[in-house]
């Protein structure tokens, strides 16, 4: 009589106390969003850590690291997603149009050069007969065009690092880069006082997370959760640490 107590204890207490696991993807594995894999340390850990506190035990959040390519087949065969870091222009839906949260922070891709370069770039034509880094695989509007008509020499690697590198070694005359990683980099002491940005022509955007359909019960509560991130102190100093800051 006992053991069949707590059977019907046990059932009636499971369904309050059950956690739902729910994985988010990241595609972006350069510094601020990863730093240290090993240890965990960059903005997608720290976002998963802000909204497990906002979500406690009802969910547990898993971080999975993926790249652009894979994130994309994963959409085509419209298998469930949440990722981070998106924006609406850079995903188009094939059946029926994705979720998306508020925004995290503004970002842009912006044009760094070495210290005592003193022009400012307002239009990517004042780029003609330079040497650009750039990350092998971006597409970047505008850029495209120069680049194509010989107006610019393209120099691809695959790491903004190396790009910041061949800067230094006066391999290159500029690199575009996105903001939020150069406000990084920008404070390592192999790079401090010796770059800086010259020209940030390209319109900002808004870095969201992307939900596909298949979370519309879930999307409400998260979002809500991302909301009450704007005054957590965790997030918020771990914006601060990147210089960046919530919109």
């Amino acid at each position: 009589m006992r053991n069949w107590w707590w059977f019907i204890l046990w059932c009636w207490l499971s369904p309050a106390t059950a956690t739902t696991v729910v994985t988010l993807y990241a595609y972006h594995n350069a510094p601020p969003f990863v730093i240290n894999a090993e240890n965990d340390t960059g903005l997608n850990y720290d976002l998963i850590r802000a909204l497990q506190q906002e979500l406690g035990d009802q969910y547990q959040l898993n971080l999975q690291q993926i790249s652009r390519p894979e994130l994309n087949q994963r959409l085509a065969a419209r298998l469930p997603t949440i990722a981070l870091w998106t924006n609406p222009a850079w995903f188009v839906a094939d059946a029926g149009p994705y979720l998306w949260s508020g925004t995290l922070f503004s970002d842009r891709e912006v044009f760094v050069s070495p210290y005592q370069h003193a022009h400012k770039i307002q239009q990517l034509n004042e780029l003609t007969g330079s040497r650009i880094g750039a990350i092998r695989g971006y597409s970047y509007p505008g850029l495209n065009e120069l680049i194509a008509e010989g107006k610019i020499q393209r120099i691809d690697t695959d790491s903004d690092k190396e790009n910041l590198t061949r800067l230094l070694e006066k391999q290159l005359e500029h690199v575009v880069i996105t903001r939020s990683s150069f406000l990084y980099y920008g404070r390592q002491t192999q790079y401090l006082g010796k770059l800086k940005i010259t020209g940030q022509p390209y319109p900002a955007y808004r870095r969201q997370i992307l939900f596909t359909r298949d979370y519309q019960q879930l999307y409400p509560e998260f979002e809500q959760a991302l909301q009450r991130l704007t005054l957590q102190k965790y997030w918020l100093d771990r914006l601060s640490l990147y210089g960046l800051k919530p919109l």
